[in-house]
């Protein structure tokens, strides 16, 4: 039909009104995405440099190509660099974790909206994590309505988004089987030995029986969707059960030898190392350049190590082999 009188105006303005909402958005877009790229730049050694406009050869600089050939070096070192599989990280952070972590479940009080919790777990022999909940919680009660859960767990190191972390999305039951309470009981004092509470009457066990998607994220750019069946058929990294008394001695007392062996191995012009994790096929260093750039990489050892040990005789020996004359 036709417009009433005024009704062709409105409809204009109405147009023009979604226009200009749509340009605005676009624009913010636009400036997330510039924003994103300056700060991925402002993280990859010499990428600040090698990003802007190009110049003859015959016109860069002695810096410039120091520069250039630092970063080409050090990203091929970093490529093939020994790390540990997702899966493996994923099981360690579960099984070397702090043993808190975020629950996040169907809320039954507000339909439609998930609801998190921090709570206290331990994990299971098969890595699923187990739990200890009050039946006046919140987060209880919605795990009764509807098993459908996840679990974010965070590394024992963990400091920012380049820490690793892991959600474990899968259904959360309440076990009722005596021989099954026990089991679990024994293993949650384990993790929390202090946690008397968990014989009150109010509290019950649960369990992730089933885990349906793992999603693992070790860093920047080292996000990955892990199958179930690899996670549960993996064991967590010896070697990480005992890195942090490493990494602080190292870091504490030696701090000195870990820039040694970053310039020696991985070509880095590093001013400050500092060593966030070990596993058995390396390190993780946090290193701060001459030019005042901050960044995580890998340190792999020659070889893999089985024992603490091994892990002490690798060291020494990246340590001379970085030092010597």
């Amino acid at each position: 039909g036709t417009l009433p009188p005024g009704g062709r105006e409105d409809a204009r303005l109405s147009t023009l009104a979604a226009m200009q909402l749509g340009f605005a958005v676009q624009c913010i877009a636009a400036a997330a995405l510039v924003h994103r790229a300056a700060a991925f730049r402002s993280r990859v050694p010499g990428l600040r440099s090698a990003s802007r406009v190009a110049r003859p050869p015959s016109a860069m600089s002695d810096d410039d190509a120091a520069q250039k050939l630092m970063q080409e070096k050090f990203m091929e070192h970093q490529k093939g660099a020994a790390k540990l599989s997702c899966a493996v990280q994923s099981r360690s952070i579960v099984a070397y974790s702090a043993g808190y972590a975020v629950l996040s479940t169907n809320s039954k009080a507000d339909n439609g909206y998930p609801a998190g919790a921090v709570v206290g777990f331990a994990p299971g022999e098969d890595g699923l994590p187990l739990f200890f909940l009050s039946s006046i919680s919140g987060h209880t009660r919605d795990l009764l309505a509807s098993p459908k859960a996840s679990l974010t767990v965070t590394s024992g190191n963990f400091d920012g988004a380049d820490s690793g972390r892991v959600n474990l999305l899968g259904d959360i039951q309440k076990l009722t089987q005596p021989d099954e309470v026990a089991a679990a009981r024994e293993r949650f004092l384990k993790t929390h030995p202090e946690a008397y509470w968990i014989d009150f009457g109010d509290f019950a066990a649960f369990r992730m029986t089933e885990v349906r998607a793992i999603r693992f994220v070790g860093g920047f750019a080292g996000a990955a969707n892990i199958a179930p069946l690899e996670y549960l058929s993996v064991a967590p990294d010896p070697i990480l059960a005992f890195s942090t008394p490493v990494a602080k001695h190292m870091n504490d007392d030696h701090s000195e030898t870990t820039v040694a062996m970053v310039r020696h191995y991985v070509g880095l012009d590093a001013e400050s190392a500092f060593i966030t994790s070990v596993d058995s096929l390396g390190m993780q260093v946090r290193v701060t350049r001459t030019n005042g750039e901050s960044l995580k990489l890998r340190l792999p050892f020659p070889r893999p190590a089985a024992g603490r040990k091994e892990v002490k005789d690798l060291i020494v020996e990246m340590t001379r082999a970085s030092t010597k004359c």
